[in-house]
């Protein structure tokens, strides 16, 4: 019987080597320990030869933890998020506030973001144009 979607994230088999998750991630091996290292990943098992083994249910704290780390998010707040997160739901509104503030956070750089691109456009346009009629750059100081 196959299992669901929330019973994949939810399963704690260990089956996932450090170089099985940073390939499943697209990440580095050495960013997969590291993040383990900071304790950014609960509940990673290891071997007998102490092997570090990921779950399912180890790949969704990752996800998160890569995606906040994306985001910017200074590895300390992102320890602050997982031990709040370990704490249970009394902690909720405090987890909210951090998403709810790297959101705005992110959506700022991505206006950011979309300012730069019309500008970059407005040159790629403008030396299309040059090659194009092989015409000579004006705006380039000599």
């Amino acid at each position: 019987m196959k299992k669901t979607k929330k019973e994949e994230v939810l399963d704690k088999t260990p089956k996932y080597t450090v170089k099985d998750v940073a390939k499943i991630m697209n990440v580095s091996a050495h960013t997969v320990r590291y993040y383990d290292n900071e304790g950014l990943i609960p509940f990673v098992s290891r071997t007998e030869s102490n092997i570090r083994m990921f779950s399912d249910y180890d790949l969704s704290w990752f996800r998160i933890v890569h995606c906040l780390r994306a985001t910017d998010l200074s590895i300390n707040d992102i320890r602050k998020y997982i031990e709040l997160c370990l704490k249970g739901n009394k902690t909720i509104l405090q987890r909210a506030k951090i998403i709810f503030a790297q959101e705005k956070i992110l959506e700022e750089n991505l206006k950011n973001l979309q300012s730069q691109m019309k500008i970059l456009q407005k040159k790629k346009k403008y030396y299309k144009d040059l090659l194009k009629n092989k015409s000579n750059d004006i705006w380039n100081p000599l």
